[in-house]
């Protein structure tokens, strides 16, 4: 890939993270697709409504979301950056600090927006 469209997919990804740890709705509505297939490192599933409406309600709080490394490639009409993060996040279910090796896929617009995501808790935690 290119140095500068590996450049705008990664901003727009620390954008994202950036506005996860701020939980700044109104941001994340235009960095995410609506055909958004996030799939969280315990399994669960969302879509971008179900996504940005557990942020609202504060039923999910990200305190942290930052990358450590990232590779990113890109195919066609999309990109795909392999990474690993740290993460810290308030939920039901108790506070949970943690890395996460994932899998982002960005379609390749204006404005990048993010289409999937696929994360596991990472080994080296």
């Amino acid at each position: 890939m290119k140095p500068a469209q590996t450049n705008r997919i990664l901003e727009s990804e620390d954008r994202r993270f950036q506005a996860m740890a701020n939980n700044d709705v109104e941001t994340l509505k235009s960095l995410l697709a609506e055909d958004l297939h996030y799939v969280h490192a315990n399994g669960v599933v969302e879509d971008k409504a179900a996504f940005l409406s557990k942020l609202r309600s504060r039923e999910r709080i990200y305190r942290r979301f930052e990358a450590i490394t990232r590779d990113a490639r890109e195919e066609g009409d999309f990109t795909f950056v392999f990474g690993e993060a740290a993460v810290e996040v308030d939920r039901a279910a108790g506070n949970l600090k943690t890395r996460l090796t994932y899998t982002a896929i960005y379609r390749n617009v204006n404005e990048p927006r993010l289409v999937a995501w696929h994360a596991v808790k990472s080994v080296n935690d």
